[in-house]
């Protein structure tokens, strides 16, 4: 906690703008816990009018690859999903287009998916492809999707009624080790990615670690990690 002064000021009018935000949108949409269904439902949508709804993890991206083997020309993402097959019958398949729209998500992250088995393997192959999807998915229902990168363009698609298509990767072992993989996903547009999945890298445990299989490798991270 060592912070040069204006280190402080900054941290300081961070935490002060933010509760200030904090404070005024309840008080500007306040409403009863006994309104009627009707009162409420139009406070969440000023709500979500005024701040973008973001999803942070969303596995489409390996369904279409599990179930059409990535080509999007048999995917009809703009039809009602829980009525056609294999779609309708998947435990892991709840999204539509046009159910993200009625649930006002303005800003999606989907998920680079790899299977922990890839690792050490084609992990960082299948990691492009995946993110080669989503890429395709986005340009084939624009204008409803549009490629975000950044906090500003998911407030622009926000203002325009779009919604933000989003890349994150799950899983270090996505990058076979190598931090110029790193690099290329960050310049191809992903903007997180998870440490671990359900397998430990090289440079990092995963949950495997704790109970109850207790399995450390690294104590958490190396220093490499």
């Amino acid at each position: 906690w060592d912070l040069p002064s204006r280190q402080w000021l900054a941290v300081t009018s961070i935490l002060l703008i933010a509760g200030a935000a904090g404070v005024a949108v309840p008080l500007a949409l306040k409403v009863s816990s006994g309104a009627p269904l009707e009162e409420r439902m139009q406070v969440a949508t000023q709500l979500l009018d005024t701040v973008p709804l973001i999803d942070g993890h969303n596995d489409l991206p390996w369904n279409i690859r599990k179930f059409l083997h990535n080509q999007l020309n048999d995917f009809r993402f703009d039809d009602d999903l829980k009525t056609i097959l294999p779609w309708s019958k998947s435990a892991w398949s709840h999204t539509d287009l046009q159910r993200l729209k009625r649930g006002r998500i303005s800003a999606q992250f989907w998920a680079a998916y790899v299977p922990c088995e890839a690792q050490h393997k084609d992990a960082v192959q299948i990691t492009l492809e995946q993110i080669d999807v989503i890429k395709r998915l986005t340009e084939r229902y624009s204008p409803h999707l549009t490629s975000c990168a950044s906090t500003f363009d998911i407030i622009q698609a926000h203002k325009n009624r779009q919604m933000c298509s989003l890349i994150g990767v799950e899983g270090g072992h996505s990058l076979g080790g190598s931090l110029g993989v790193l690099r290329i996903y960050y310049a191809l547009g992903v903007r997180y990615m998870t440490l671990t999945s359900t397998c430990h890298t090289p440079w990092a445990d995963s949950s495997n670690a704790d109970a109850p299989k207790y399995d450390i490798r690294h104590g958490g991270l190396t220093a490499y990690g």
